[in-house]
């Protein structure tokens, strides 16, 4: 999943899938979703030539604004809802009164589509964290949905009880997807590390551990370059000035 524009990403996916395929001695499929709002950029391979040597990987792209403008449009599963909350979001950022309208048209859609309550619920959690609105427009969202919910006499989500459980479900996912996404970084990384490298001491894995997100992919795209645990040591020591 790539959700903005970056230059050598095709490089980067190259990159990841060589480093599976050396780590694992596997062959890997590495599909892409691009989540981004640049209909034109499309990246879909890497190529890299020299001489009488090419070396080519072509990947499947899933370009997910195109296929919410033109190919889904008949498609009202609740991945796709999501789908269609994350385009909105990305449209509409910086702009409240167009978020507004845009949120309101997706949530007001759910109840015509035949969803139960459960599933009202829990597309309105996610929808509605990420579609944030200014508090006096996020008031306004609130009182337009308890008067639609009171004409179709469906009150699946909108009593004062409800709408603070599907925020705080939200926030707490929002919060705990961040921290698992650390924790969850870390083990893979470790993984690929024993793997390569055999055992690791518990002081070499807490360090790992300690790593931000970010420095964690770094690590993750070096580990093809560097050749032993003790060159993974060395670029520890060089981010944090200290050994393992």
């Amino acid at each position: 999943m790539q959700s903005s524009r970056e230059v050598g990403f095709e490089g980067r996916v190259a990159r990841y899938n060589g480093g599976l395929f050396w780590i694992y001695k596997q062959r890997v499929v590495t599909l892409v979703v691009l989540a981004d709002l640049d209909e034109a950029w499309r990246p879909s391979e890497d190529v890299f030539r020299l001489a009488d040597f090419e070396s080519r990987l072509r990947f499947p792209v899933c370009k997910l604004v195109h296929e919410v403008d033109h190919q889904w449009g008949s498609d009202h599963s609740l991945p796709v809802q999501v789908a269609r909350a994350q385009i909105a979001a990305l449209r509409t950022a910086g702009e409240p009164e167009g978020r507004y309208r845009a949120k309101w048209q997706l949530v007001r859609n759910l109840y015509r589509l035949g969803y139960n309550a459960d599933e009202l619920r829990e597309i309105f959690r996610l929808i509605d964290w990420m579609m944030r609105l200014p508090e006096d427009l996020g008031q306004k969202f609130e009182r337009e949905l308890i008067a639609l919910e009171e004409s179709l006499r469906m009150p699946y989500v909108t009593s004062v009880e409800q709408i603070a459980e599907a925020r705080g479900k939200a926030k707490g996912k929002a919060e705990g997807k961040a921290e698992g996404k650390v924790e969850g970084g870390a083990a893979v990384l470790l993984r690929l590390l024993a793997k390569a490298y055999g055992p690791l001491s518990p002081e070499f894995q807490q360090r790992i551990r300690q790593l931000p997100i970010e420095r964690q992919e770094t690590l993750a795209e070096s580990i093809v370059d560097l050749h032993s645990l003790e060159a993974v040591r060395a670029w520890l020591d060089a981010q944090y000035e200290s050994p393992c």
